[in-house]
């Protein structure tokens, strides 16, 4: 399984970044397949196309946060490997991100590198959970 054939969706309110974020993906070899900028949208989304990375921000504009997100998709039995992009560095919403199983908690603004690294961790993550499967 290679990067390219890996499908990524990203959560992101803010335009220009969710841009910038999409190209960098891009650029690393995978392949961005949904992209939404809103809570409610970006669960109906998620449910349609069935991702096999997720890289959501913490805060976004609506009802919903990324956390709120991810807690929904796991209560609906996803194991989707989640990688979590926030400008907030307070010990409880990483620590919240953790208990929700992430794969990374990166802070903005995300290098390529550590962008990088977090896509091949959570690519292994899925691998050893479809082998396990």
């Amino acid at each position: 399984m290679n990067a390219r054939s890996q499908q990524v969706m990203i959560v992101e309110d803010d335009l220009l970044l969710l841009m910038v974020e999409e190209r960098l993906v891009n650029k690393l070899g995978y392949n961005v397949i949904a992209k939404a900028s809103e809570g409610q949208h970006a669960l109906r989304l998620y449910r349609e196309v069935n991702p096999e990375l997720l890289i959501v921000d913490i805060n976004l504009k609506g009802d919903l946060t990324g956390l709120d997100i991810v807690e929904q998709l796991k209560k609906e039995g996803s194991d989707t490997p989640v990688i979590f992009l926030s400008g907030e560095q307070e010990a409880h919403m990483i620590q919240k991100a953790k208990d929700l199983g992430c794969v990374d908690y990166l802070l903005k603004p995300i290098t390529a590198k550590g962008l990088k690294a977090s896509l091949e961790k959570a690519m292994s993550r899925r691998k050893s959970a479809v082998h396990a499967a």
